[in-house]
């Protein structure tokens, strides 16, 4: 009876010795799972970050010439950080691969302002089974050329006017073209000296006059850029992006960067 009760005994120590290895063993499997796991994650995190970080510093014009092409662009009012438009594929070249880098107009009014203009370059990236988002949001500054809604005045603006290069097959000096509201001059007008308007003039496009315009009762409408020495007189103006952004070479010259906020998960 009692070497029956000693071998139960037994028993039940070596059941209970195996219930608390395999208990012990399976945690062990658990924590090394979990360890795994968080380094995959921070590595997911880490190629996502990269890649975002590489795309804002590598890909600099390119992200100018994706902004000034959305100046023309009818935003949706309703556009957020979730339902954002006219968002943009891009590949850079990441460990000998191409890898998609998406670029997009966001407001988001915990990042900036709604007036501002805020875009968001992003990154999801799936790896060994795990996933990991990268996000940098940027700001467009624009220059004074396009940041004012009025006429500007000449020599206010003559030493930013001067950064600029304009198109010279779009470009015309001291000359004052044949158009109408229907057939506007599409490109840059300069005019260096005194003129008089003897015709009504449209354009759609830039208007430098740095000495005095006579209009003699004619109109001048200009839809783009005007900058003239003296005060408004007869001229029409409405500010339009597209002409301006068209007319000129250096273009990214008009937009100045500033890194907002990044986050990544």
């Amino acid at each position: 009876m009692r070497k029956g009760f000693v071998t139960i005994y037994v028993l039940l120590i070596l059941l209970f010795l195996s219930i608390s290895l395999a208990f012990v063993s399976r945690q062990v499997q658990s924590k090394n799972d979990i360890s795994k796991d968080l380094l995959t994650k921070k590595q997911a995190v880490y190629e996502a970050e990269s890649r975002v970080n590489i795309f804002v510093n590598d890909f600099e014009n390119e992200i100018k010439e994706y902004i000034l092409e959305d100046y023309k662009r009818i935003i949706d009012e309703g556009l957020s950080d979730v339902d954002h438009a006219n968002a943009k594929e891009f590949y850079i070249d990441y460990n000998n691969l191409n890898k998609k880098i998406m670029l997009m107009r966001v407001i988001d009014s915990n990042i900036a302002p709604r007036k501002d203009r805020v875009y968001r370059v992003f990154e999801h990236i799936y790896y060994k089974n795990v996933t990991a988002e990268a996000n940098i949001y940027l700001r467009a500054r624009e220059n004074i050329l396009l940041s004012r809604e009025e006429i500007l005045r000449y020599e206010d603006v003559e030493d930013e006017l001067s950064k600029f290069e304009f198109k010279e097959d779009k470009t015309i000096r001291n000359e004052i073209p044949n158009t109408s509201k229907e057939n506007p001059y599409k490109g840059v007008i300069i005019l260096d000296r005194d003129t008089t308007i003897d015709k009504d003039l449209y354009i759609e496009g830039i208007l430098i006059a740095k000495k005095r315009i006579d209009t003699k009762g004619k109109k001048i409408r200009v839809k783009g850029l005007a900058a003239i020495e003296q005060n408004k007189g007869n001229i029409e103006y409405a500010k339009d992006f597209g002409p301006i952004i068209d007319n000129i070479l250096n273009k990214n010259d008009l937009i100045e960067l500033e890194i907002l906020a990044s986050h990544s998960f």
